[in-house]
């Protein structure tokens, strides 16, 4: 079900008795969408909420009407919490009785019926009264919304290099049994990443900022577009003449997502008009509009820019058997490519053949963390790390800038030439001859051990030492009193 709510309108009380001096006030939607023309019986549309308050003191006994019965012909209308009535002639009970602040109701529901069309609907009228203020009222239109367009996702062919322009084409298709006669096109850049040229006389732009040229038509992230083609049942259309962008060079992808609102334009949002040709639409094949798995429609722009990595590992596996030893690991931007959002990337660690990783602390503003890496799966000796972690310092468009992590290494055994690798995954990184680097080891004997015989004849000696010496010192004292008794 769509839903869409407008701007707020409010009738004010012009007064009371001068003794209580209690105004109300009155809000609801100037207009609302109700429920796709395509849903038809078994929709369930829940009215938008009516604020109602009071000024000046308690309202006593607030009570609201609503008259729906416009709304009879596009469905059949049910009193709401609270409300009682028929006919779509409902009283509806405000608690607390003496309201002191703002309260909201939700007057009605209207469940759906088959053979309605977009832009069917009424205007229901909502009146409230207290005892101690005047009546107010308020109308709300609700009408029928077109059916929902089918947005495409789709990447842009090939990759773009540092300065070449991008070729933006936009598809969507009315899948639905009902027509759209006026819509419009909102675009932007996910990450801020790529900027559109202003151009088209159809189309609105924001602030254009301190590069803004001298008409005022600099490149900016956003765009929204009106169109007045109507789009006939079951059929698809792509933006005739190219949207042209310009990806920033050491981005290597952006996603451009796009809608298609219904709502009127934000003229604070959207203040200036292009100044060029009219941006049009041709029509196209159902079946070149790939529907996307949400309300936003994609275009992946990939730029040849990439982040390339390689593995950090300062030092070995060093250790006798039986210790547990530190080791620095990481990862390293080689050449400075910039990520266009969260770093999805990660490096992972494989130990050596007779070594087992046992944790990888870290801190986050002096407070001990217990893992920035985990194992990669039940019983396995690999971990792995993500460069989105706390543990790790951002290395996005710094080169050679490298972040690592204490990975601690128990020796189990020593295995003649054993050695781990550690491994740089990146989603935009296409160099993969440096992605690998080998995790040595140097083990030098074994930690000596002490058998348990040994450590129970040495605690035995020590108790005979001890029992002998008290003996000893009894035998001391016993003679010392004989000889003082002399």
């Amino acid at each position: 079900m769509t839903v869409v709510q407008l701007a707020m309108s409010g009738a004010v009380a012009p007064g009371a008795a001068a003794e209580e001096q209690v105004r109300l006030t009155l809000d609801a939607p100037e207009e609302s969408g109700l429920y796709d023309s395509d849903d038809g019986v078994g929709t369930r549309f829940d009215a938008p909420k009516v604020l109602v308050r009071p000024d000046g003191g308690p309202a006593r006994n607030v009570e609201i009407t609503v008259d729906a019965r416009e709304l009879r012909g596009i469905g059949s209308v049910s009193p709401g919490p609270r409300c009682t009535g028929d006919d779509a002639v409902f009283r509806c009970r405000v608690t607390p009785r003496s309201l002191r602040y703002g309260t909201h109701v939700r007057p009605f529901h209207l469940y759906g019926k088959d053979g309605v069309a977009s832009g069917d609907g009424g205007t229901v009228h909502l009146t409230a009264r207290a005892e101690n203020a005047a009546t107010v009222r308020a109308d709300m239109r609700i009408e029928i919304q077109p059916p929902d367009l089918t947005l495409g996702k789709e990447r842009v062919p090939g990759l773009v290099e540092p300065g070449e322009p991008v070729a933006l084409r936009p598809g969507f298709a009315n899948k639905s049994r009902w027509p759209v006669k006026r819509f419009a096109l909102s675009m932007s850049a996910y990450g801020g990443n790529l900027t559109l040229e202003h151009k088209y006389r159809n189309c609105w732009y924001p602030e254009a900022g301190d590069d803004a040229s001298a008409e005022g038509l600099a490149g900016t992230e956003r765009v929204w577009c009106e169109f007045d083609t109507p789009l006939p049942p079951h059929t698809a259309w792509r933006i005739a003449r190219p949207m042209i962008g310009h990806l920033e060079a050491d981005i290597p992808a952006e996603s451009v997502r796009y809608q298609l609102p219904y709502e009127p334009r934000d003229k604070a949002v959207y203040p200036h008009r292009g100044s060029g040709q009219e941006l049009t639409l041709e029509r196209v094949p159902t079946s070149d509009i790939q529907e996307g798995d949400d309300a936003w429609g994609a275009l992946i722009v990939r730029g040849s820019a990439q982040v390339d990595y390689a593995p950090v590992v300062e030092g070995a596996v060093r250790g006798k058997v039986g210790q547990t030893v530190q080791v620095r690991i990481g990862a390293r931007n080689v050449n400075g490519g910039k990520l266009p959002g969260v770093n999805p990337d990660r490096f992972e660690i494989v130990p050596p053949e007779g070594t087992t990783i046992t944790d990888t602390p870290y801190t986050v503003d002096g407070d001990p963390m217990k893992n920035a890496c985990a194992p990669t799966g039940k019983g396995s000796r690999a971990w792995r790390c993500g460069l989105s972690s706390d543990a790790f310092d951002q290395i996005d468009g710094r080169e050679g800038a490298h972040t690592s992590v204490t990975v601690r290494i128990r020796i189990d055994d020593d295995v003649p030439g054993a050695r781990g690798t550690v491994r740089v995954i990146g989603r935009y990184d296409r160099t993969h001859g440096n992605d690998s680097a080998a995790l040595l080891t140097d083990i030098n004997g074994r930690v000596p051990s002490i058998s348990p015989f040994a450590i129970g004849g040495a605690a035995a000696g020590g108790a005979v030492v001890v029992v002998g010496g008290l003996v000893l010192a009894r035998r001391y004292r016993r003679n010392r009193r004989g000889s003082l008794s002399a």
